[in-house]
């Protein structure tokens, strides 16, 4: 991001209440995620600590990312339920599965708290989808062929 753009959204925003907010997710619509450097000149420019930028990022954690999006979302549920069976594991098993011939960048892993599908547990998402452990497993080598 240019920081002509930035200083215009920092300027759009600098009379409002809780301008921070407003601008990271100007930020985030802008770049789909909030790059470090952006993150620096937040901090010079608004004169705040560049670890209350992130705890503000960090806490909204589904509202921004600090790395850039890949063109797939999994989430892994590590609820309670989810944990005790496994979900851990899925976590390991999946970051495996995606790195595979060096395609990690297809996809963006987030461990999650519970999806409330308690039932079908560990719960994966893929893309909005909920799926169990072996349909997780096939997705993703299926959307790792599509890219072929």
């Amino acid at each position: 991001m240019d920081i002509k753009t930035l200083d215009e959204i920092i300027e759009r925003h600098k009379t409002e209440k809780g301008a921070l907010v407003s601008i990271l997710h100007d930020v985030q619509k802008h770049e789909g995620y909030l790059p470090e450097e952006v993150l620096h000149h937040l901090s010079d420019t608004l004169h705040l600590p560049l670890s209350e930028l992130a705890r503000v990022a960090t806490y909204f954690e589904q509202a921004f990312s600090l790395e850039p999006r890949r063109n797939h979302t999994i989430k892994v549920c590590q609820g309670t339920t989810c944990y005790l069976k496994y979900g851990d594991q899925v976590v390991t098993e999946i970051r495996d599965e995606a790195r595979k011939e060096g395609e990690d960048t297809l996809f963006n892993l987030e461990v999650v708290r519970c999806r409330g599908c308690c039932d079908s547990a560990p719960v994966v998402e893929i893309d909005g989808n909920i799926l169990d452990r072996e349909s997780a497993t096939r997705t993703i080598i299926k959307l790792k062929g599509e890219k072929k």
